[in-house]
């Protein structure tokens, strides 16, 4: 009878306990689960490579668009070999991105292209020159005929050269998602859940916010996507307020020519 008792005693704390044991491995599942917004990334994309003159800025504002699934940053276009910042050879500053193509166009990543940086601005470098480097005869075919279009738009020059993929050579980790690692607390989230540079820059949930960090993007896309992150509670309220301070109506996106 008395160990009936002592049984009966015990038994609410030990399931107690048991109950917090599964609450903390919820929690540490829940740090760890895989973002929506990766979860359901299409299995095919389509890659558009562009130089823009830099590619931080690049990197932000392809990031934000809706259908843009991964970005980078690198080198492309030179021939020298393993290219680094303080050691470019003939390369030039670059951006890769995979998109699909069911939610976003070619055509449309060229307009982008066009809108955020100064095609007729003269390079002085190779590092900072404007290019298109397209991987098949149809990216080969849009990037010359929106060329066209754009120099008759302008009535200007452009500078902007249309050559052939012929590598790409990832920039160093500290170059990746620049305007995310500008907030280390969003980027320690993501870090429990992508914690090496090449898993970071595979996720849309970083090329995302990395867009929404550098001011691009809309405050009304954030909030439709912002559960779709894998942030915690803290995290979304920390992202929706620098959305609120630096996001704008980007109906016209700027691009400053680097010095």
């Amino acid at each position: 009878m008395i160990a009936l008792i002592l049984i009966a005693l015990l038994l609410p704390a030990s399931l107690t306990s048991c109950k917090n044991n599964i609450e903390r491995e919820d929690v540490m599942i829940q740090n760890t689960t895989i973002p929506l917004i990766d979860a359901n990334a299409p299995a095919e994309t389509e890659t558009a490579t562009f130089a823009l003159g830099w590619f931080w800025g690049p990197d932000s504002w392809f990031g934000s668009l809706n259908g843009v699934t991964r970005t980078r940053v690198g080198y492309a276009g030179g021939t020298s070999n393993n290219p680094t910042y303080y050691n470019l050879g003939n390369h030039s500053e670059t951006v890769q991105i995979d998109y699909d193509p069911t939610v976003i166009s070619y055509e449309e990543l060229l307009s982008v292209f066009w809108k955020t940086h100064n095609p007729a601005y003269e390079p002085y470098s190779q590092q900072y020159k404007s290019a298109i480097f397209f991987h098949n005869e149809e990216q080969q075919k849009l990037a010359t005929e929106s060329k066209l279009q754009e120099e008759a738009r302008r009535g200007e020059k452009l500078y902007t050269e249309i050559l052939p993929f012929s590598g790409f050579t990832l920039a160093e980790d500290y170059h990746q998602k620049y305007y995310l690692k500008n907030f280390p607390d969003i980027l320690e989230e993501l870090a429990r859940i992508y914690p090496d540079t090449n898993s970071l820059i595979n996720s849309t949930a970083a090329a995302r916010i990395n867009g929404y960090a550098g001011g691009y993007g809309t405050i009304e896309q954030l909030e439709t996507e912002l559960k779709s992150f894998g942030l915690s509670a803290s995290g979304e309220k920390r992202l929706l307020d620098i959305g609120k301070a630096r996001l704008a109506n980007n109906s016209s996106l700027v691009c400053p020519i680097p010095n």
